[in-house]
Order: C-alpha cells, then sequence, then structure tokens
C-alpha cells in the first residue's frame, strides 16, 4: 500500500456533521447506525460524516476508503470544538473543504465575536 491511499479526507469529499452530540465510544458500526437510522444516509464514497462528543473536545470523522470505512479521532488539548448552524433539516451541517479544515484544527469558521462599545 502506498501513502496516497492513507487519509483521504480532501476537497472533493462532501462533509456533513451530525448536530446531536455523540457517546464518543460509539466505534464504525454503532456511527453507520446514526448515519442510517438518524440522517437517513449510507456512508458512500464522497462523503465523510464528522461527530461531536458532548463535551466538544472530541470529534470522529467516518469516510469509506477504498473497500472499507475508515474512522479518524481528532481529539483537542485544550479548547472546544466549535459547532455551526444546522441546514434545514436540523440534523445536520454541510462544511465546505475549508470550513472542515477550520474544525479539525479547533478554529472557528462560523463565529464572530462582537465587540462591544461603551456608550
Amino acid at each position: 500500500m502506498n501513502a496516497m491511499g492513507v487519509c483521504q479526507l480532501t476537497e472533493d469529499l462532501t462533509y456533513r456533521m451530525c448536530m446531536q452530540p455523540v457517546d464518543m465510544r460509539k466505534q464504525i458500526t454503532g456511527l453507520q447506525g446514526i448515519i442510517t437510522s438518524q440522517i437517513g444516509r449510507y456512508p458512500i464514497s464522497g462523503e465523510a460524516f464528522v461527530f461531536v462528543g458532548k463535551n466538544r473536545t472530541t470529534i470522529k470523522i467516518l469516510h469509506r476508503e477504498g473497500r472499507g470505512i475508515t474512522m479518524y479521532v481528532r481529539k483537542l488539548s485544550s479548547g472546544r470544538f466549535k459547532i455551526p448552524k444546522a441546514d434545514n433539516d436540523g440534523l445536520t451541517c454541510t462544511l465546505d473543504y475549508r470550513s472542515f479544515m477550520l474544525l479539525v484544527r479547533g478554529d472557528e469558521p462560523w463565529e464572530k465575536t462582537v465587540e462591544k462599545h461603551a456608550v
């Protein structure tokens, strides 16, 4: 297996974030169950599904690569992942690649701080 076959989270994928916090003890089978029963989709090529834990310090990403499903885990050593607004379905948020990468790094692509000015 060459290095090009590993970690195929690229900009040509559609990233769907599950808006409900997920028990991070769930592994591939449990997360696939959420995708099919709650989101109404099936992990296919071209999509990656992002799940956030209750405390928002851990995310898991499920993605079909080749003949199997791969799960990536990212845990922040400090801070929390910021959650974007849901799509119209209320179940997911579709992220473009840039927003996905900012999320994985723990940055805030969708929340802007409002400066308070003295009156």
